[in-house]
């Protein structure tokens, strides 16, 4: 009925500009977004152009009903730019609006994880039941992780990844393994995160006076030795600080303080530096995206100015 008062009301429209104004009004039962607000004109202006064809009596007015579909024609294909030029505008200002904005998947394969050796968890008399649905089965009494479920949840914490380094949020790498320091030093410092590991006192989060994480609290955990100790205990406190935590979840470790879980070894050398990689280069991606979109800003500041 509202768009129905809207085409009887088009006798009285004058010029282009006012009948624009009248296909984006919006009214007070519907919200007023600009999405609302863009379909409503393209079902109005279509609805026009029907209710003009069918009214044909004189040659004048047949000539005039001509003109005035025309003019709806070219505003019809301007309220569909319109739209178009408002819907990339929101994925490029907000890019959780769109599911891969960062084309996370383009970071690894399958086969790289195969090569890295994620498939292989531990002895199947030490697992945790709780991982049952991330294993595909067992070999040589070993539990084989299902590579598709890696796949899966390993694209969802570079996603989350992704957004808070864009965000300019501060991500922490945390291992208490000494094998690994040094990959995790390489991983921290080429992408500007902050690292803690075994040998920079990880046990400091142990601490009776936690106002330290309280004010150096960081926006993401990355864990990748979650079957520790000391590494519960940082995660108990992530969650005491509403801290998102990603970790790595070998076939024997408790997934409860996990916020987002990557099924896969954690105690492979080839493992470790595939996950650190992919980690380092989302968040170098991220930057960029968020450094292309502030050159981009201050352009248009420039040109406004001129």
């Amino acid at each position: 009925q509202r768009y129905q008062r809207r085409v009887r009301g088009i006798r009285s429209v004058k010029s282009k500009k006012h009948f624009l104004s009248l296909c984006l009004s919006t009214d007070s039962e519907q919200p007023s977004s600009p999405n609302n607000s863009t379909e409503s004109a393209v079902t109005f202006v279509k609805a026009a152009e029907d209710a003009v064809t069918e009214e044909a009596d004189t040659p004048k007015e047949e000539a005039s009903r001509q003109k005035m579909l025309d003019n709806l024609d070219g505003l019809l294909g301007l309220v569909q730019s319109h739209h178009t030029a408002l819907r990339h505008e929101t994925t490029r200002i907000r890019p959780i609006a769109r599911e891969d904005f960062f084309n996370v998947k383009s970071l690894f394969t399958l086969r790289e994880l195969f090569e890295s050796r994620v498939h292989l968890g531990h002895h199947i008399g030490c697992w945790h039941e709780a991982n049952s649905q991330y294993l595909y089965g067992t070999r040589n009494n070993m539990h084989i992780i299902n590579l598709a479920s890696t796949e899966q949840h390993l694209w969802r914490a570079l996603n989350v990844l992704s957004h808070v380094s864009y965000s300019q949020g501060s991500v922490l790498f945390v291992n208490n393994k000494p094998g690994y320091e040094p990959i995790i030093k390489e991983a921290a410092r080429s992408c500007g995160a902050r690292h803690f590991t075994k040998l920079t006192r990880l046990g400091f989060y142990d601490e009776p006076d936690l106002s330290w994480f309280h004010e150096n609290k960081p926006d993401l955990v990355i864990c990748s030795s979650v079957n520790n100790p000391l590494s519960q205990k940082l995660l108990l406190t992530c969650n005491k600080y509403l801290v998102p935590t990603i970790g790595i979840l070998d076939s024997d470790v408790d997934p409860t303080n996990l916020t987002y879980v990557i099924p896969g070894n954690d105690d492979s050398t080839q493992s470790i530096l595939l996950y650190h990689r992919v980690f380092a280069k989302a968040i170098l991606r991220a930057q960029a995206a968020r450094s292309a979109l502030q050159f981009s800003n201050d352009e248009n500041a420039t040109h406004r100015v001129r």
